[in-house]
């Protein structure tokens, strides 16, 4: 026995054009305003600089210790940052972690804590607390450095650590499985079937950490300071050029911070990065 089914009004199920077209356009006018608003903002700024002002930046001896003590410290820390994030990652995405959600959240903590406040707690631990033993081994991080990829590792670290998880849950867990039942153990299996399926994410994750490591500011200067010649960073010495009125070598700077961005951002969409950029 069968019943006919009742019909549903056509205008119950669907908008009316006009509620359509409006939609369309407040998305369309919200995507406009946020690529008109950033666009405008990196224009102004490379419209108020002309090329001497950027040679004269590039030739300046501070800015040219800042930028090799920036591309230096911030090779490191990501060489550091990846080689530990990628073990890391992978047991967080292959293994049962007793209070994994206490792990997540410590995890995630260098992300949310306001950059003044990491770069505090990294005073404290390293000046306060170990400075007098670590100092009577010779070693002291607060205002060198090495203090410098201290900072950067502890701010960026979680950075790695996602983008490589993202990359590895990409991976289907039967390949590595399929090729444990053929004899190999878990780390030739990681080795040879893992690791190369995932390379492209890896990398791209290495880009973006680098990235961030470079436009680092609050952790390294409250930790190491804006010493000239030691501690400075590029962003450092974009933020003193600006409290002494040097605008034009501030500004400068800061578009070779964009450069390095954008560059950056080009060879990560290049790699077929996506969604754990940040």
């Amino acid at each position: 026995m069968s019943s006919a089914a009742t019909p549903i009004p056509v205008g119950a199920r669907t908008r009316s054009p006009l509620g359509e077209r409006l939609f369309h356009y407040c998305a369309t006018a919200a995507l406009s305003f946020e690529v008109l608003f950033i666009s405008t903002v990196i224009l102004a700024a490379a419209w108020y600089v002309d090329l001497d002002d950027l040679k004269a930046t590039v030739s300046s001896p501070s800015m040219r210790y800042a930028m090799r003590m920036s591309i230096t410290s911030v090779t490191i820390t990501t060489l550091i940052s990846v080689t530990l994030a990628i073990p890391a990652a992978y047991a967080l995405s292959h293994y049962r972690i007793p209070f994994a959600p206490v792990v997540d959240t410590i995890l995630d903590l260098p992300i949310v804590m306001p950059p003044i406040a990491a770069g505090m707690t990294l005073l404290v631990l390293f000046g306060y607390y170990l400075g007098e033993p670590m100092s009577a081994l010779g070693i002291y991080l607060p205002h060198t450095p090495a203090g410098v990829v201290v900072a950067q590792f502890f701010t960026t670290m979680t950075f790695a650590v996602r983008s490589s998880k993202a990359a590895l849950d990409g991976i289907s867990p039967r390949l590595p499985r399929v090729a444990r039942t053929l004899g190999s153990n878990e780390w030739r299996a990681f080795r040879r079937v893992t690791l190369p399926l995932a390379k492209p994410g890896l990398i791209a994750g290495v880009v973006v950490t680098w990235s961030r490591c470079l436009g680092l500011f609050g952790p390294v200067v409250m930790f190491c300071g804006a010493t000239e010649f030691r501690t400075q960073v590029m962003p450092t010495a974009i933020y003193i050029n600006t409290s002494v009125g040097k605008l034009e070598e501030a500004v400068a700077g800061a578009l070779i911070l964009v450069v390095f961005a954008l560059v950056t951002l080009i060879i990560f969409k290049r790699l077929g990065g996506r969604g754990y950029m940040w």
